[in-house]
């Protein structure tokens, strides 16, 4: 029974140290995700509408630059065709994330119905460039660094339209907030990461997508241009690989021929002394 106690304790304190791992790991997110869901609440009360709606949108949305654009559609009386359109056009990205998380999300059991619907831009950035504390569960740690960005932002949109309700505030530019806060966490996860052509292919992708394309098409043109370049350079570094193996086995070869043919040579020379001793 002490023992039970015992590891129960012991179990606990790791709880809450992969707990407060996580907290630090989402303290980026939690100083981007408070302003930012401010302004998606000073948004969507200013485009007329109470400020429990902030808060049912973020706790069973939860989109960030969708909720955003569907409080364009919404001032402006879009129907629900082009809203669904431009939000699956928009969000067909996490597509592309989801391939990426199918090994980091093997074996996380039950949690993993919830990683998939909570999987934003930047707690992709957060689950792809942080290790798992040792001998800790993955399950949870994921599930703690998930469950803490979307707290960050149902907190943060609340507060926003709530003092949105009861103040008057200039609108103007605040949904810039979204794409300022995932080019820091790229440019973070660029010094963080020891792999360099993944961000160049990337910047290359958007800039080729950029002059082709219109600005309002560009996003889905460059992540399908991006995964491309990837997956050839991938192909292209998997055949180097082989090359060098093939190569290397060939090697092997020749060289065991040439011991062979050495011996060979030099064993009835070995013979031979051995029979005049």
């Amino acid at each position: 029974m002490i023992r039970d106690r015992e590891n129960e304790r012991k179990a606990g304190e790791r709880n809450e140290d992969l707990f407060i791992s996580a907290l630090k790991t989402t303290i980026p997110v939690l100083l981007g995700y408070i302003p930012l869901g401010m302004a998606f609440g000073f948004l969507l009360v200013g485009a007329g509408y109470h400020w429990i709606y902030a808060f049912l949108m973020s706790l069973f949305v939860y989109a960030g630059s969708g909720q955003f654009l569907a409080v364009a559609f919404l001032a402006a009386g879009a129907g629900l065709t082009e809203f669904v359109i431009a939000t699956l056009l928009l969000n067909l990205r996490h597509a592309f994330y989801g391939l990426s998380l199918l090994e980091k999300f093997s074996g996380v059991g039950r949690v993993k119905p919830y990683l998939i619907f909570a999987l934003t831009d930047e707690t992709y950035a957060l689950l792809t460039t942080t290790d798992v504390p040792q001998a800790s569960s993955k399950s949870r740690f994921y599930f703690y660094i998930a469950a803490l960005d979307h707290f960050y932002w149902i907190s943060g949109s609340v507060l926003g339209a709530v003092l949105g309700s009861m103040l008057k505030i200039n609108l103007e530019g605040m949904s810039f907030v979204l794409t300022a806060l995932f080019v820091v966490l790229t440019i973070e996860q660029y010094f963080s990461s020891e792999a360099r052509f993944p961000f160049i292919a990337a910047l290359g992708a958007g800039a080729f997508s950029l002059i082709i394309f219109s600005p309002d098409n560009m996003l889905l043109a460059s992540i399908i241009l991006g995964t491309l370049i990837l997956m050839a350079r991938e192909k292209s570094m998997q055949k180097a690989q082989r090359t060098q193996i093939v190569l290397g086995a060939r090697e092997n070869s020749q060289t065991r021929k040439e011991n062979r043919l050495i011996n060979s040579a030099v064993q009835p020379l070995e013979d031979k002394r051995k029979e005049k001793s």
